[in-house]
């Protein structure tokens, strides 16, 4: 029955990350919801099999059937990214399905961000507004960490963000951070609670740091939503664990 569930979970993985693909780039642009996913160059309106996550790609060997345009591999790697994650919580959660829910619900809120910020360099505060109350509310019936840790994380995960802001705009007399990224850590306190909200950040800094030493790219904008994510992943997944070690490298 296990392998039953491993493929049922996944398979909801996929599909709502092709879901996440259309809400992140649709809600900035101010688009509906409703209606068919098309090609963005000739708005060809995909087929069934087209539409199913990752297979559709593979079969259009990442081209528009009618115009032959290139489709950008993002999409399958966030339908990927959904089911893998899903599929791994799942496997570590499945004896605690409230938290599993927490869980699935801050991936779902990261990954349609990460697109908008991929695409256009923004996280909507829309999407925002719909995620806080669900992951506030799942949160207080969770007892994996205990409420006041998740409110504290989030205001501290906030008000820690808006500082850098502030001090980065009065020194470099531009914006340092967006809003929507200051935002967006209350949310990553609330779920990770006080104790693994900076190390997210920490984790989030330093695979941003490999990132443009590696790629060098000098000039033009560099999405650090996607190392949130990660960070956030590593520090939910591991972070205790990285915290102990450390701690006892210390003592």
């Amino acid at each position: 029955m296990d392998i039953v569930w491993y493929i049922y979970v996944t398979f909801i993985g996929l599909m709502l990350g092709s879901f996440y693909n259309v809400v992140g780039i649709r809600v900035p642009a101010g688009e509906s919801l409703l209606g068919r996913s098309h090609c963005p160059k000739c708005g060809k309106t995909l087929g069934v099999v087209e539409l199913i996550p990752v297979i559709g790609y593979l079969v259009l060997m990442g081209k528009c059937k009618e115009c032959k345009s290139h489709i950008s591999i993002k999409y399958p790697l966030i339908e990927l990214i959904s089911g893998s994650l899903f599929l791994l919580l799942f496997v570590l959660l499945r004896g605690n399905m409230v938290e599993y829910i927490v869980s699935i619900s801050f991936v779902s809120l990261m990954l349609i961000v990460v697109v908008s910020d991929l695409y256009y360099q923004v996280v909507p505060d829309k999407v925002l507004l719909v995620f806080l109350p669900i992951i506030l509310v799942l949160r207080m019936f969770s007892d994996f960490i205990p409420w006041y840790e998740s409110l504290i994380g989030g205001i501290l995960g906030f008000g820690f963000m808006y500082l850098i802001a502030w001090y980065g705009e009065k020194r470099f007399k531009k914006q340092a951070l967006g809003g929507g990224d200051i935002k967006l850590y209350f949310i990553i306190g609330l779920f990770l609670g006080y104790n693994l909200v900076f190390l997210s950040l920490f984790f989030a800094s330093v695979i941003g740091l490999l990132y443009g030493m590696i790629i060098r790219k000098k000039t033009g904008y560099i999405p650090f939503v996607p190392f949130i994510f990660v960070g956030s992943i590593l520090s939910y997944l591991v972070g205790q664990a990285f915290i102990d070690w450390y701690l006892g490298i210390l003592m």
